[in-house]
Order: structure tokens, then C-alpha cells, then sequence
């Protein structure tokens, strides 16, 4: 295989209370990228215009420029890629942009390669890609991308990382725009916390894992409820409380933030449920004059898929 082209998916991590350990793939929004094989051993990076084009195309400072020069190293290739990237998932919005051109690269490469990379060796990769973006890089985006549905890291050195079983579900996206960058997201967070805060937060996670595992949507219900991120990271969102409280009277599971934010997601076992919370969002934020982009996704169990 001389080139291929694939989409990419965006990712909610966290989804609440799993601050940098849980990890969701969604189908919508999603990035273009096409890796093409060329006969020098280099990376060549064009970014095709898009609303979010906006990224680096030298490939020391592009999140997939990162992966592919080092699987070129690494694995000794006497060729190299030329990489188009279409940015389809917005930048800075807390939906896995970065990790998305770091996954769907090495995805991409990895295809070319017939499937040379292990499991793990795809996600070390796009971790480094993720490494361009923020310092102390976490899996909590590039592993629901690249393994789809819904991710756990147990522990991001040794990328410890599992899939949990998890139902169809309708979640709502809503991204209002003001940039939140993903390091000054991690920067205003308390550096110690009390442990009856983290006791409460570690019931939480728990059983959050097991209402998605059992299928039990009033455990997730109860569950979803962040003491910890969440209080700090909303006050940088203007009108989070508005569309969350809101979010939960029209009936949806729970709502919390999209990674760093300032994209808020509310998960939904109805289609209408989910629809009318992006009306609400939608009109909520055109009457404060701020612009919003609002998707509908499924969840997408398999990751990176080829056009």
C-alpha cells in the first residue's frame, strides 16, 4: 500500500469524574488525513483548508509530523510520507483535536506498514505526537482514538490500557467559541486535593465504570458527578451551569465538560432528548452573542476508519 486516506475521530475524555483516565470515541466530529508514501526519508506535512487549519506544517511541531518521523527512525525506513490534514475537529476545543492528527497518522502509517506496529507501539507513538501539545502528556484522548469506544488508562507510563463495554448512547456537543488551551486547562488545578474529596471522587469513578459495564443508566447517573475538575475548569466556560442544569432537566444521563474544555457534552439515551439539548445551546448562546458549533454523535466503537 503506497497511500491511504482515513478519518479521524474527535474523543471526549474525562467524561466527568475520570480526570486523565477515561477516554470516549465519538463519530462526529472528525479529521481528513491521507498519508502518502514518497521515496525520501522525510515528512512532508500540507494542511488542506479548513475552519481549523490553523496548525503547524512543519513536522517537528505538528502532532502527526511527531509519530511519523519517529516510526521512520525507529524502524529504519528507507522511505518516508507526505501528509495532507483536513482539521475537521476545532482546535484548542477539548475534543481531542491534537490527539486525533496524532492517532489517525500512526493509524494511517501503520496501515502502509501492513500492520507492522503492535497495539501498544501505535499508542506510544501517538502519545509522543500528543507530547507536541502539552507537557505531561496523557492517553486519555489519543486511546479512545485510535482503540475507539470507551477507554480506560490505569496507568499512562506503561500504557495500561483497556476498553470497557459500553451501550449506544446519543451524546450532544456543544462548543462555544473561546479557546481554552489545554495546558492553561491543567495549569489552574489545585496541586493538592482532601482526601474526603478523593474518596467521594473515587466512588465516582468506580462506579461510573460499572453503570457503563453493566449497562445501568442510573448508576451512571448517580456517578457522573466531578468534586474536583469540574468546579474549577467551568468557571473559564460562560454559561456551563446554564447548559448543564438545563441539559439534565431535558433528561440527559449527565454533562460535564469535553477534556479541558470549553466544549461541554451531555450523554443521552434518546435521540429527541439529545437534539433538544443543542436547540437549547444553540439559542442559549445566540442570545449572549457568542458564536457555537453543536454536533450529534454516536459512539464509535472502532477508532480511525478508511475513506
Amino acid at each position: 500500500m503506497n497511500k491511504i486516506k482515513i478519518q479521524s475521530p474527535a474523543t471526549v475524555a474525562n467524561l466527568s469524574c475520570g480526570f486523565d483516565i477515561l477516554g470516549l470515541c465519538l463519530d462526529k466530529p472528525y479529521d481528513e488525513i491521507e498519508v502518502i508514501k514518497i521515496d525520501e526519508k522525510k515528512v512532508i506535512i500540507d494542511i488542506i483548508d479548513s475552519p481549523y487549519s490553523n496548525i503547524p506544517d512543519n513536522p517537528l511541531e505538528n502532532t502527526g509530523g511527531v509519530p511519523a518521523l519517529g516510526i521512520i527512525k525507529d524502524f529504519n525506513l528507507d522511505f518516508g510520507f507526505n501528509i495532507k490534514i483536513k482539521k475537521g475537529i476545532p482546535l484548542c476545543g477539548g475534543m481531542g483535536s491534537s490527539a486525533s492528527t496524532a492517532s489517525g497518522v500512526v493509524f494511517a502509517i501503520n496501515k502502509i506498514l501492513n500492520q507492522k506496529l503492535t497495539k501498544k507501539e501505535m499508542l506510544k507513538y501517538a502519545l509522543q505526537g500528543e507530547s507536541v501539545s502539552v507537557t505531561d502528556a496523557h492517553a486519555d484522548n489519543i486511546a479512545p482514538c485510535l482503540l475507539g469506544g470507551l477507554t480506560l488508562i490505569r496507568d499512562t507510563k506503561s500504557l495500561d490500557i483497556m476498553k470497557i463495554p459500553i451501550s449506544d448512547f446519543y451524546v450532544s456537543l456543544i462548543h462555544p467559541h473561546f479557546h481554552i488551551s489545554t495546558q492553561d486547562a491543567r495549569d489552574i488545578l489545585p496541586k493538592e486535593i482532601k482526601l474526603s474529596s478523593a474518596i467521594k471522587q473515587w466512588g465516582n469513578i468506580g462506579a461510573l465504570v460499572l453503570g457503563f459495564s453493566s449497562k445501568n443508566n442510573s448508576l451512571i447517573k448517580r456517578s457522573m458527578n466531578d468534586i474536583i475538575i469540574e468546579p474549577v475548569r467551568s468557571k473559564l466556560i460562560k454559561g456551563f451551569n446554564e447548559i448543564k442544569n438545563r441539559s439534565i432537566e431535558l433528561g440527559a444521563i449527565g454533562c460535564s465538560i469535553s477534556g479541558s474544555g470549553p466544549t461541554m457534552f451531555a450523554l443521552c439515551d434518546d435521540k429527541n432528548i439529545a437534539e433538544n439539548i443543542i436547540d437549547f445551546s444553540n439559542s442559549f448562546y445566540k442570545k449572549n452573542n457568542i458564536g457555537c458549533d453543536t454536533y450529534l454523535s454516536n459512539v464509535n466503537n472502532s477508532g480511525p476508519s478508511i475513506i
